[in-house]
């Protein structure tokens, strides 16, 4: 969502672009109890994916000081613009060490495909968050070559290993002052250019913000579209929203968003995978735009961390990319201290979650009148219960074949059935057999 760090000039246009129209309806609601879906596959290390705009730094600060699980190449130097200085001309570098350096640490790489240099641009004189051109359609012919390029990096130094996504946040002026019909043949060229190649590339569809109504309204305008005869949405193998809350919000309030989107794609049966590929919390807008997130507290922060994981992997969500680790500032939730290298409690919370959760198989969430959350996952026999209370401190009583709970800094202590526990905004995980 945001623009490269540090760009707080650009942040502030940004948001308060998002401030100009009426919040999308229903963003307060409390979510709706996740029901049950059958046959849920297995929770990937690749779901917990992240953002790093040091990713390019040397020694410690180069790389989150956790297990990640997928990097978002987006603030780190590699787009379009950055790679291609001049027609023909791409350099390779930066990007290849990046996607060295993610897979020498095990993780997955998604790189964004955007923005338009300069001299490829349509419309070269249109203003944009990376300067004149840039936010506009670029030319048939100079997009598919690139795409080309990118694919045959991927094949001759990559491994094949990187994801490709068509563009970032479409539905937001800063980055495409196209019209969803040209981000629609954008999505359709990059296919044909991949298929050409000859490539296998996983292709991501462009991301898009989710928390305005006119927002909603352009990617409903877009999933409406029809290229060759087929919906957009044929074209790509995953779809992407960023689902960033209103600076007070909440997970909670995140899935609401996530919700209110799927409504928009079933109104074009619209059935694929969907990436979480931003999120985090704070993040203001309107007269203030740009001013520091409000501070909360640590056990909030750490809330925010695993129920973001948490209620993403129970709503079907695909992968989800903290932005980001090293983001300071304009965000409430910070994995790291400005020094870019000591963890905070969020920070460890994001290991946490993916210790709790990888590998489990989600099996459905309710709440009760209290507001309590009940979220299940199944593991070889086990049965892991993720509980907490968004509002309130509680107190529950640990189920039928309990036989330990891990608080939310990952201690493990012994348990049984009736055991009295109590709950807050951050989550406990109960674990039992059944």
């Amino acid at each position: 969502m945001l623009p490269a760090l540090p760009a707080p000039t650009t942040l502030r246009r940004f948001l308060r672009a998002t401030a100009a129209a009426p919040l999308a309806a229903g963003l307060a609601l409390v979510p709706l109890p996740v029901p049950a879906h059958a046959a849920s596959a297995p929770i990937p290390a690749s779901y917990f994916g992240l953002h790093h705009a040091g990713l390019h730094a040397d020694a410690s600060r180069g790389f989150p000081q956790t297990d990640v699980g997928s990097v978002r190449l987006w603030d780190n130097g590699v787009s379009w613009r950055e790679i291609e200085r001049s027609p023909g001309d791409f350099s390779w570098s930066r990007l290849d060490a990046l996607v060295a350096k993610a897979r020498n640490h095990g993780a997955s790489v998604l790189l964004v495909l955007g923005q338009t240099p300069t001299f490829h641009s349509t419309r070269s004189g249109v203003p944009g968050a990376y300067g004149r051109g840039a936010s506009a359609m670029p030319t048939k012919q100079s997009w598919q070559r690139y795409v080309t390029a990118v694919a045959d990096r991927n094949t001759s130094t990559w491994g094949g290993s990187v994801a490709l996504q068509v563009w970032n946040e479409a539905n937001a002026v800063p980055y495409w002052s196209g019209t969803p019909r040209q981000m629609a043949q954008l999505t359709a060229w990059t296919r044909q250019a991949l298929n050409a190649a000859g490539s296998s590339a996983h292709l991501v569809g462009p991301a898009m913000v989710t928390r305005l109504s006119s927002q909603q309204a352009w990617i409903n305008t877009f999933y409406g579209q029809r290229i060759g005869g087929r919906n957009v949405s044929t074209y790509v193998d995953a779809l992407s929203f960023q689902l960033y809350p209103v600076a007070t919000g909440s997970p909670e309030a995140s899935m609401t968003l996530l919700r209110q989107v799927r409504a928009i794609l079933a109104r074009h049966r619209v059935a694929k995978p969907i990436y979480n590929t931003e999120i985090n919390y704070g993040l203001v807008g309107g007269p203030q735009a740009g001013a520091g997130a409000r501070r909360i507290s640590s056990a909030r922060q750490v809330g925010n961390v695993l129920r973001t994981y948490v209620l993403n992997a129970q709503n079907r969500v695909g992968r989800v990319y903290w932005y980001a680790w090293d983001l300071q500032g304009f965000a409430n939730t910070k994995m790291v201290l400005s020094d870019g290298i000591t963890t905070t409690p969020a920070g460890r919370a994001f290991g946490t979650a993916k210790r709790w959760l990888i590998g489990t198989r989600p099996a459905g969430c309710s709440s009760n009148r209290a507001g309590t959350y009940t979220c299940t996952f199944r593991i070889s026999g086990e049965v892991r219960r993720v509980v907490w209370n968004p509002r309130k401190r509680v107190a529950v009583r640990a189920p039928a074949g309990t036989t330990a709970y891990v608080t939310g800094n990952d201690v493990t202590h012994a348990a049984r059935k009736g055991t009295r526990l109590y709950v807050g905004q951050v989550p406990v995980l109960i674990r039992g057999s059944r």
